[in-house]
């Protein structure tokens, strides 16, 4: 996807922080192998014991929604959606309007979905932000946990971190934080797309944040 769709202009993630962050680990990782895909859905009692294709495995697709206005967001549900019907997983792509689609979001009406953050997660309160019990979105709070990922040790930690000052016991925690969230996975990180700057040859200082953010 990194070659063909984005030009080769992309680095894979292990996290959602940056990797200049002071608090980036990349706890678990994981590599592209179809077969481990298969013995694990075999495990989890979503069995393909003919071989005769991804209908075996699930009585009807995974439902993945896009946003119907980002090109790009589509052609990158193709792919995932290709790969993991290879593995035995139907997908069925579904696309709506911005707003409908953060308020399906927002509600849990959703089982995949394709989003993309451009700055703001340079500091690793963004754990809390996306994973936190308390950060699960109700009709009152437009919150980001949109997965509704809930963990009990997490939020002991994510609290614990957020309020330490040492820097080098802040570090510890959030190692402790990335690999719950990289085993869990209630969110996959794909890429860090590159961040690309013109400018005359009399314009100097430019500073371009990993996040995408800009620093003057």
């Amino acid at each position: 996807m990194i070659r063909d769709l984005l030009l080769g202009q992309a680095k894979i993630a292990h996290s959602i922080l940056p990797e200049d962050s002071w608090a980036y680990t990349s706890g678990q990782k994981y590599s592209y192998d179809p077969a481990m895909a298969k013995k694990l859905l075999d495990e989890a009692g979503f069995k393909d014991p003919d071989g005769d294709g991804p209908q075996l495995r699930f009585s009807k697709p995974l439902v993945y929604k896009v946003s119907g206005s980002s090109v790009s967001a589509r052609q990158y549900a193709g792919v995932i959606q290709n790969y993991l019907r290879e593995v035995g997983v139907p997908v069925s792509i579904e696309t709506a309007e911005l707003n409908t689609l953060f308020d399906q979001l927002r509600y849990g009406q959703f089982q995949i979905f394709y989003g993309q953050w451009v700055g703001g997660n340079q500091d690793p309160i963004f754990y809390k932000d996306l994973f936190a019990t308390s950060e699960i979105p109700t009709q009152e709070r437009a919150a980001r946990n949109r997965s509704r990922y809930s963990n009990k040790e997490l939020d002991a930690l994510l609290d614990e971190a957020v309020n330490t000052y040492d820097r080098e016991k802040a570090f510890g925690l959030y190692s402790r934080i990335q690999e719950i969230v990289s085993r869990d996975l209630p969110v996959f990180p794909l890429w860090y797309q590159a961040n690309m700057v013109i400018a005359r040859k009399n314009v100097g200082n430019i500073q371009v944040n990993a996040s995408g953010d800009w620093a003057l």
